[in-house]
């Protein structure tokens, strides 16, 4: 009995303990596992620049390592306090300037305890606008301009001066084909002593090839030195003869070749298109300038841009407007727009192209700053079309102007205005994606306008067939065809 009572009472004491170590483990609750909280999780920034993702972290069981995956990538370790229980601390990530507008980053943040246990936190990364599309076609780096089209200027600049000495024929003057050959070619970089200015830039090496190849200019030259001796012994122009034709709304005289064909209009514009037109459609707007793999990260040599940038600075050059050229241009600020940009204000009431081109250019541009390629090209396009249609629509506006003049019988103010017609119709070549074909033009140029390209034979029958032609391509100018 007193072996059995002994049992008993082991027994109820090693139950006692049991129970006395139960309630014990019961008053000492388990650690927590670690946690991470961020005010991050989603961050939105340009190419190039830093973010910084704020980070609380919480370890009951001490801190024992903070890393950051990148993209699946080789964890980075974050340094931390090791052994605290909780810490704020700020990470930073440099979003890499190749980044295309919209690229995302996926950051994945581990914390480990120093009992081994873990846990994770994902923010998002996303490239943003460094720049939002400014209202002026003005764009900067470092609190200085990044845009440049020196080249350009210069270039224009030329041809301003070139028309001067064309102008002195049409008043009967003589022209010499040296000098213009040595303008073109900006002989000793002052034009043979020709320009007003010193430049390293020439006309000629910028020309359509094809152009250059049947000397296009010095064709046009050589024809207009000799005119210009007509003109200077005052033989008047006649069907088959070259010489000076009035202008019977202002009694000025032109120079015309022995097709009617006014020789300052037809170089002008033609520089305008084998030079101006033929460097922007050819070569500054395609995929060698500012195409998606053109350089735009680094800076150019010397230079505040990057070569993409360049690239849509000088097609802008070409076109030359004011910085803050838009529709509804002042009248009292005409003086300001030339050559391009001129006429395309000229068909602004009816199209809208003053604003529309502006915008494609100041889009283009800042797509490019914010790596937006998708934007960037769709801009170009824009480009293409308008500036093409353009001059289509100049080219409508002159005929226009031609059927006026040849129903009140004035045949010099028709050949002056059939003269921009033919040199602008020749301006749509250059495109190599125009709408209206080789043929089309050779049409309107050598036939409606006068058969076998003579001015002599113009009517308005022919008049009308172009115009139906241009109105049928470029569909934009069928409502508007005789308001332009």
């Amino acid at each position: 009995m007193k072996l059995h009572t002994s049992i008993k009472i082991c027994s109820t004491l090693i139950a006692c303990v049991l129970v006395l170590f139960t309630a014990c483990s019961d008053d000492e609750p388990a650690l927590q596992p670690p946690a991470i909280t961020g005010n991050g999780i989603d961050v939105e920034a340009g190419r190039g620049v830093d973010v910084t993702i704020a980070l609380s972290l919480n370890a009951p069981g001490g801190i024992q390592s903070l890393t950051a995956t990148v993209d699946g990538g080789s964890p980075e370790n974050i340094p931390v306090n090791t052994g605290d229980l909780t810490q704020n601390l700020n990470y930073d990530f440099s979003i890499p300037a190749e980044s295309v507008l919209g690229d995302q980053f996926s950051l994945v943040f581990t914390l480990t305890d120093q009992g081994n246990e873990r846990t994770t936190y994902q923010a998002t990364v996303t490239t943003g606008k460094l720049i939002e599309t400014p209202a002026t076609y003005e764009f900067t780096r470092n609190g200085a301009s990044s845009v440049s089209y020196t080249g350009q200027t210069e270039r224009l600049n030329m041809v301003e001066e070139i028309k001067a000495v064309l102008t002195a024929g049409d008043a009967g003057g003589l022209v010499s084909e040296q000098v213009l050959l040595d303008m073109f070619a900006n002989t000793g970089d002052n034009g043979g002593g020709n320009f007003s200015f010193s430049s390293t830039k020439q006309l000629k090496d910028k020309t359509f090839a094809p152009d250059l190849d049947d000397k296009l200019f010095e064709n046009l030259f050589a024809g207009v030195a000799a005119a210009s001796v007509n003109g200077n012994n005052g033989i008047d122009a006649s069907n088959g003869t070259a010489g000076l034709l009035t202008r019977e709304n202002s009694g000025n005289t032109i120079l015309v070749d022995e097709n009617g064909r006014e020789f300052t209009q037809l170089i002008e514009k033609a520089m305008m298109g084998a030079v101006f037109y033929n460097q922007m459609f050819n070569l500054y707007l395609t995929d060698e300038r500012t195409g998606d793999d053109v350089e735009n990260v680094q800076l150019a040599d010397g230079a505040n841009h990057t070569p993409m940038e360049h690239g849509m600075d000088e097609a802008f050059g070409y076109w030359d407007p004011p910085l803050d050229f838009t529709s509804s241009w002042p009248s009292e600020r005409n003086d300001e727009d030339r050559f391009w940009s001129h006429y395309s204000n000229t068909v602004d009431d009816q199209l809208g192209t003053n604003e529309i081109i502006m915008n494609a250019y100041k889009e283009a541009r800042a797509a490019i700053v914010n790596n937006d390629l998708a934007t960037k090209n769709e801009m170009r396009e824009v480009l293409y079309k308008y500036h093409e249609l353009v001059a289509a629509a100049v080219c409508v506006h002159y005929i226009n102007g031609t059927l006026s003049s040849l129903n009140d019988g004035k045949t010099g103010e028709a050949f002056h205005t059939l003269s921009e017609a033919w040199a602008f119709a020749n301006a749509l070549r250059y495109s190599p994606i125009r709408k209206i074909t080789l043929e089309q033009l050779e049409q309107i140029m050598e036939t409606d306008f006068g058969a076998d390209g003579n001015f002599w034979n113009v009517s308005q029958v022919g008049l009308n067939a172009a115009k139906a032609t241009l109105t049928a391509v470029y569909q934009e100018l069928e409502p508007v065809q005789n308001d332009l």
